[in-house]
């Protein structure tokens, strides 16, 4: 089984078409979305519809918790704020309900995925969480594998013998899944990267070869 996982798409449909433009060479099997559809961009409709094209499956994002929860949304600074505003004033009925229904979190294939911090946190930065938060996260999960989102950073988490490393991937690459240790990826973002370049990340777990390939696009 081939899953491919993306975040942070804020309604960029032009940098979503050529990543799934991209994905057609590798037969997925199932695409999942690590929440923050909208906001920033000026597609959403479209965006929205290109994903329930694709049959995406997507966790909520802070920007989807900000689209229900009032009192989150008034602590996002305005040039923030307002974006999400026009976004949420564009989109139908349907693509209100798709967003709607996200969860907080998924499981599949031995994976975690989420868009803050496993377990389930939306908000939480995962740069601003601890080695000891990460190896009780590790040692207490069933899952070997974590996909995160929300930082438009890509970034390599592994935990082996009680030792958590971090580090930042800068091209494309296939990562080889060993049996003894666990792996939580940021895989980015589709729209507005906040890395020194500016192509839309994504990356594709095979359950079956076991690795994570990580993609580069640009549109």
């Amino acid at each position: 089984m081939k899953i491919a996982v993306f975040s942070d798409v804020h309604s960029c449909y032009v940098k979503m078409a050529a990543v799934f433009e991209d994905m057609e060479k590798y037969n997925i099997d199932h695409y999942i979305c690590l929440g923050d559809i909208i906001g920033y961009g000026d597609q959403p409709e479209e965006t929205i519809k290109l994903l329930k094209e694709k049959n995406v499956v997507s966790v909520k994002g802070n920007h989807e918790l900000a689209m229900f929860k009032r009192s989150y949304l008034e602590v996002f600074p305005k040039e923030i704020k307002q974006p999400l505003l026009d976004n949420i004033a564009a989109i139908s009925t349907a693509s209100v309900r798709y967003l709607e229904d996200t969860p907080d979190y998924l499981k599949l294939g031995n994976a975690h995925f989420v868009h803050g911090t496993p377990p389930d946190k939306l908000t939480t930065y995962i740069y601003d969480v601890t080695d000891y938060y990460l190896k009780t996260l590790f040692n207490n999960s069933e899952e070997r594998i974590f996909f995160t989102g929300h930082t438009h950073k890509l970034k390599l988490i592994t935990y082996k013998d009680r030792l958590v490393y971090r580090r930042r991937i800068v091209k494309n690459c296939t990562i080889p899944l060993e049996k003894n240790q666990k792996y939580l990826l940021n895989v980015g973002s589709i729209g507005f990267s906040r890395d020194d370049f500016e192509a839309s990340k994504y990356a594709v777990y095979d359950t079956v070869n076991k690795e994570i390939m990580v993609r580069m696009v640009t549109a």
